[in-house]
């Protein structure tokens, strides 16, 4: 019989709360999932991501809002397998926010705990 292997951050359902809290535009950020589905949240709304590129190492997103603008998401996974602990950082990643006409908005690297989904 072999043993059971533990899932991969990269699979796991639930969503990546930051480590430091910012606003763009009125918006606050309030983190990012990647499973079911590729998606930023800010408090007052949802954003699909049209480009997520998510490996057992990386994690890759690009997001598009008319009101927030286009969020970058470019990080590592700083543990390869799930954690069960919800005060460990688990993503390192630069998160950029750039205007439809590419100025940059906000800019930041940040490390971000995980949450199982509920």
């Amino acid at each position: 019989m072999e043993p059971r292997k533990s899932p991969l951050q990269a699979d796991a359902e639930g969503y990546y709360v930051p480590g430091y809290p910012f606003t763009v535009n009125g918006f606050r950020f309030t983190g990012f999932s990647l499973r079911p589905e590729a998606l930023v949240t800010f408090a007052q709304t949802t954003v699909p991501c049209f480009e997520a590129q998510i490996t057992a190492q990386n994690v890759h997103l690009r997001c598009d809002d008319p009101k927030v603008g286009t969020v970058t998401i470019d990080g590592k996974f700083l543990t390869r397998l799930v954690t069960n602990r919800l005060d460990a950082a688990v993503v390192s990643a630069v998160v950029t926010v750039r205007t439809g006409s590419g100025e940059t908005l906000y800019r930041a690297r940040d490390s971000f705990e995980w949450h199982p989904a509920k």
